[in-house]
This record gives structure tokens, sequence and C-alpha cells, in this order.
């Protein structure tokens, strides 16, 4: 999977994902609390989502996420540190 470096990567990785799984626009949409403009819209670029709701249609996704050292930063000398964070834990 490729870094997400910009909320341009974000909305190609959603649409990627939605249509991987089958899923309309106003399917994925609507299973997060949403209207299939809202994500057309977040997936052209018309509209910028908060935070929150970026995370729940990554969680409905399944897309997982991972930390781990800044683009452009210095790894620490014993490599670096990965973890995944279950984004969708409590929802």
């Amino acid at each position: 999977m490729a870094d997400i470096l910009t909320l341009a990567d974000v909305r190609r990785l959603v649409r990627a994902e939605r249509k991987r799984r089958g899923l309309t626009q106003g399917a994925a949409a609507g299973l997060i609390g949403h209207t299939q403009k809202w994500l057309s819209d977040f997936e052209t670029g018309k509209s910028d989502p908060p935070t929150s709701m970026t995370l729940k249609l990554l969680a409905l996704l399944g897309v997982p996420l991972r930390t781990g050292p800044a683009v452009g930063s210095v790894a620490p000398m014993s490599g670096p540190v990965e973890r995944e964070i279950d984004i969708d834990e409590g929802l």
C-alpha cells in the first residue's frame, strides 16, 4: 500500500477501496450516515469532510492505518517503529 501524504491520496484510496468492495457511493455513504452527494463531493475534491467522517469511511472500507516515521524524518538507529491502529474499535 502506498503512503498517504495528502488528502488527494485519501480520496483516491477511498474511491478505489469502495469500488473494489463493490459498493456504490450511495451504499457506502449511507453506512456512515451520509448521502451519495456527500461522498461524491469528497471523492472529487469538492468538499473536505471532518477527520471523524474520513476515519469512519476508512473503517467501513477496512483500510488499516499504520504509524511510522514521518516522510523525510530520520528513523531511529534500531529501525522504524510501525504499529497498526484499529480505527473502527468502538464504532
